[in-house]
């Protein structure tokens, strides 16, 4: 075979462009690494227990995984393991682990943790199992063990690499030759050639095609008809070294080369994966396949890889940035793709089809898309309604009187015209005029952003508030609630009477046909929000539903249950810690305008910032398969393993205190397992634990108890949930058992009877004498009391800490930071040449109030002082953290690098953003923030500003600019280098200075908003 790219594409046909045929992007991808509690990034090969355990050989230890979880295994706490260089491990068909490692071999049971060690004393490469009871090593030798007894196989005395067993004959890699052979011990050997002889062989892998072999010299394939060992290229034409070969359960390939990965799918051609789809070079020592079908990819230096097939389809290389704004299906039943640098079609077969460029586009989005005819197509853009005719390919304005107008809707009235939606109000178009709604100036804002109608109404949504139109008369929904000035972003009408509107920051808003208003939000079920879009599937009644986060999607027929929907099932498509390959967590559907999903060819398409996502209509979830919690471990002053199906563990008589460590085996999301727990005999309510796998118990009394523990993935019902139990058996002592407290019973008795005639006698004078005495305690103890609650307050006042937080106050800050300022100014040299300076950060909570009044004012008290707690956490032993009031806090940061300031700022944005608050009432939420910032000394024309009050002023603007201009971002003042210092000289009026400065230009808010 002198051609050895033909051999790999043996293993497919021709390539095909349908549009629905699988792609790399369609796997999920999740990577773990030494940050994330790995033993070691050089991970060398993987493995699975009988129990669903994931095993993990590193250089330095061997790993035990659930999918959050690494435990440790080492030399030094297992001394039969042979080495913490672990090379190979095997899971035999008894369900015993067998570890190859740098220093011979050892052996392990998962169920019970107790390891072993076989008389093989040099590095192990390969270990197979021949038949039950029956393992072979390849090491400097080739070894046989049976039954427990090593020995060496004779037919083969040189250095054993790699080995192979396919049907009944075994293929053996030596140092020179290639061998094969039966169990009966025939053997027929193969000449290598010279470039494989006495060089790393690490892979043998059969197919239907024969043998193949993977090492340090490249690609080889053994030819059946002539015996020949040949050298092939890899799927890219180039030759480099070759780790591991793979076929999986669903046809397809993998091949791991030096830095390259490639990936084919039954009946396509070869993909190559790149480090910008992983996020690191792929270099990958192993690559297993567990029972759930994931593909396990284990690094030489970053770690380990967990591929699977996720619920959805990533189509992306069809446009220069792949980044979509827009979809749609036109009227020739394609799918109109818009994008931020080109409009398409996709046809059914998967061809991509550019119909307009950037240059005729410009730089708007593209909002929403209306066909007048097959041959003309209308955009709403930034810049007003733009026509195409596909005829003639002509671009051109459709409204002059539109022109500079951001127009988000394009909706065919049922009644006949068009209604167009965007800053300017709502506007008909109809017999070639533009008729602007009569009652657009009831309005309170004319930026729509979307529109629906039935035959009876027109409802559609503004920028402050959803408005229903009917019967010639306007009327605003919501009255009473946080939808009346919601910025309304997606707006569904079912068949059935049901209304759903979706806004920006307060979840989805459902009024029913009886017509009361549920709030679906974060803390009563909400996946994740803003919502972007909602479409109603009447062929299955799902509701469908994305966000910048994910998809998701919710049964209409769930609406009609009485009482509230607080238990409102939702199922998650995808979630926020889904991470296609070639993208980042929690990013999915940036769609604009109405058409921000279409659903063609049977599944629903979502425009993202990688391409475009699929996922097919009749998806069905109910096949999922639930999780099941596992427990691992018993820790008292001794460890009882707990084997799977273990009914029960005995302790020790004087085991009392001990901790329970459970886990369940979830590799897909496992972030999002919540547990709880129950010590049945000895409570009656469950523990929440969220996401902590241990459960601790202290001075337990003899007896039997069942622990209960269950699993759940985020948003579902405990209901549903499974359940593990352990019945957890603690013995009497003997001075606990009945006779043990019989005897002291009965020497009581005998003390209590010869004292209880003296005590008869005092009894009624030690208790007025006590009663007199307790009073009187009890006024000291009230005087006391108040005389302390009044120093306290004193105290208060003088201290320079919050009551609250236990932050610094304001007195503080006032008296603390002219200090500041003096040191930098006394090392003002040195501070310019290292590029640092004082940094003043004015943060404050978005939308605080709602907290107070929905959930009381304990719990803004309680988000305050976990804010408090985040900016601790953050900040250096050198900064200090203010509550200047209220919900409002200021940051000093002393001697930052100035670069710095900024990063720090978006980070803080973003953490808090991210953080989920905790209430006390069960409840949780969460909370986003505005931060302006300013630095000390400002450098201007003339020389710096050198007045840090002017600084905190500016901070403060900054902060109120985020404010005004939608909250959740970060903002900084700049100015031209044409300002000159001396105009901030005076602080009582760096306001208006500002002001003047903005308006002409020589100042500008630098502004990153969070959405």
């Amino acid at each position: 075979m002198k051609n050895a790219l033909l051999l790999l594409l043996l293993w497919c046909p021709l390539f095909s462009h349908a549009y629905n045929q699988p792609s790399v992007y369609d796997f999920d991808i999740k990577h773990w690494n030494s940050a994330d509690g790995l033993s070691s990034n050089s991970v060398r090969s993987v493995s699975q227990d009988s129990q669903g355990f994931i095993w993990v050989a590193t250089l330095y230890g061997l790993n035990r995984f659930d999918g959050v979880q690494f435990e440790h295994f080492t030399k030094e706490s297992h001394r039969h393991l042979a080495s913490n260089s672990v090379t190979r491990l095997l899971h035999d068909s008894q369900g015993y682990m067998w570890v190859g490692t740098k220093s011979g071999l050892s052996g392990f049971n998962p169920l019970t943790l107790q390891f072993e060690r076989y008389q093989i004393l040099s590095e192990v490469t390969a270990i197979i199992e021949v038949r039950p009871g029956e393992i072979w090593v390849a090491a400097d030798h080739l070894f046989r063990i049976h039954n427990g007894r090593v020995s060496r196989v004779q037919q083969v005395l040189s250095q054993v690499s790699q080995l192979e067993l396919v049907d009944e004959h075994i293929w053996i890699m030596g140092s020179e030759q290639l061998y094969r052979m039966d169990l009966d011990g025939n053997m027929k050997s193969y000449t290598l050639p010279a470039e494989l002889i006495q060089t790393p062989v690490y892979d043998l892998y059969w197919t239907e095609k024969g043998l193949h072999i993977a090492g340090e010299s490249g690609f080889y394939h053994l030819d059946a008809d002539s015996g020949l060992v040949q050298k092939c290229q890899l799927p890219d034409q180039n030759s480099a070294a070759v780790y591991k070969l793979l076929r999986d359960s669903r046809g397809n390939s993998w091949i791991s080369a030096h830095r390259k990965l490639f990936h084919k799918h039954a009946g396509q051609p070869w993909q190559h994966i790149t480090g910008d789809e992983l996020g690191s070079y792929p270099w990958f020592s192993d690559i297993f396949e567990d029972r759930d079908n994931n593909i396990w990819l284990a690094s030489f230096s970053d770690g380990l890889y967990r591929a699977a097939v996720g619920n959805i389809r990533r189509v992306v290389p069809f446009q220069p940035d792949a980044v979509v704004r827009s979809v749609a299906v036109t009227p020739s039943d394609t799918l109109l793709v818009a994008g931020q640098s080109d409009i398409g079609e996709l046809m059914a077969d998967g061809q991509y089809h550019s119909l307009v460029n950037t240059e005729q586009l410009g730089s708007g989005t593209v909002h929403d898309i209306y066909w007048p005819d097959a041959n003309h197509m209308w955009l709403a853009t930034d810049n007003g309604v733009l026509a195409y005719q596909r005829d003639t390919k002509q671009f051109k304005a459709q409204f002059d009187s539109l022109k500079g107008f951001t127009v988000r809707v394009l909706q065919a009235d049922i009644h006949g015209g068009l209604w167009i939606g965007g800053v300017m109000g709502l506007v008909h178009y109809q017999h070639n005029k533009l008729t602007p709604f009569a009652l657009n100036t009831e309005l309170e804002s004319r930026h729509i952003t979307v529109l629906q109608q039935t035959n009876e109404q027109l409802v559609f949504g503004t920028t402050r508030g959803l408005y229903l139109y009917e019967q010639q008369r306007l009327s605003r929904l919501g009255v009473g609630t946080a939808l009346y000035n919601s910025y309304i972003t997606a707006l569904q009408l079912l068949p059935g009477g049901h209304l759903l509107a979706s806004t920006l920051d307060d979840g989805i808003f459902i009024r029913r046909t009886d017509n009361s208003w549920y709030q679906l939000h974060s803390a009563n079920g909400l996946p994740h929000s803003p919502v972007v879009s909602m479409t109603y599937d009447a062929a299955t009644d799902y509701i469908w539903i994305s966000s910048h986060k994910g998809i998701f999607r919710l049964q209409a027929a769930d609406l009609d249950q009485p009482g509230n929907l607080d238990n409102l099932p939702i199922q998650d498509v995808l979630g926020p810690y889904d991470r296609q390959l070639g993208t980042v967590p929690g990013r999915c559907c940036n769609g604009a305008g109405h058409a921000k999903v279409a659903f063609w060819q049977q599944q629903y398409w979502y425009p993202t910032l990688k391409g475009l996502v699929a996922v097919p209509a009749e998806l069905n979830r109910n096949a999922d398969k639930p999780v099941q919690p596992v427990i691992k471990l018993v820790q008292g002053q001794q460890s009882y393993v707990v084997a799977a199906e273990q009914p029960r563990v005995v302790l020790e008589l004087d085991d009392r205190n001990i901790s329970i460590k459970y886990s369940a085996l979830e590799f897909i999301k496992p972030a999002a397992l919540q547990f709880r727990y129950q010590l049945k005999g000895f409570e009656q309510h469950w523990h929440d634990a969220a996401d902590r796998r241990e459960a601790v118990y202290t001075n337990l009394e003899p007896g039997r108890f069942v622990f209960r523990v269950q699993t759940r993935l985020e948003n579902e019902p405990w209901a549903t949930a499974q359940t593990q139990e352990l019945e957890l058996v603690v013995p009497k002592r003997f001075d606990e058992t009945l006779v043990y407290r019989g005897l002291w019973l009965v020497l009581f008795l005998f003390c209590l009877y010869g004292l209880i005639w003296l005590l008869r006698r005092n009894t009624v004078h030690q208790q007025q004498q006590l009663e007199r005495l307790v009073k009187q305690r009890t006024q000291e103890l009230e005087n006391s009391n108040l005389k302390l609650n009044e120093l306290n307050e004193q105290l208060a006042l003088l201290t320079h800490k919050d009551s609250l937080t236990g932050l610094r106050n304001r007195r503080f800050m006032f008296e603390q930071l002219p200090k500041d300022i003096e040191h930098f100014q006394r090392n003002r040299e040195s501070m310019q040449t290292q590029g640092k300076c004082v940094a003043l950060i004015h943060l404050d909570l978005d939308n605080f109030k709602q907290v107070n009044d929905q959930f009381g004012n304990s719990a803004g008290d309680s988000c305050i002082q976990q804010v408090a707690g985040l900016l601790i956490r953050e900040t250096r032993g050198s900064d200090y953290v203010v509550r200047f009031a209220g919900e409002e806090f200021v940051l000093v940061l002393r001697d930052i690098p100035l670069e710095l300031v900024a990063q720090f700022s978006y980070r803080l944005n973003e953490l808090v953003a991210k953080t989920v608050f905790n209430l006390p009432d069960g409840h949780r939420t969460r909370l986003t923030c505005s931060v302006g910032y300013a630095v000390y000394p400002l450098e201007l024309l003339g020389g710096q500003l050198i007045n840090w009050e002017v600084s905190l002023q500016l901070a403060e603007m900054a902060l109120y600019h985020v404010k005004h201009a939608g909250k959740n971002g970060v903002a900084t003042i700049t100015f031209d280098q044409q300002v000159d210092a001396f105009e901030f000289e005076d602080s009582s009026h760096v306001e208006a200075q500002v002001e003047r400065l903005l308006s002409a230009g020589l100042a500008h808010f630098d502004l990153k908003n969070s959405r």
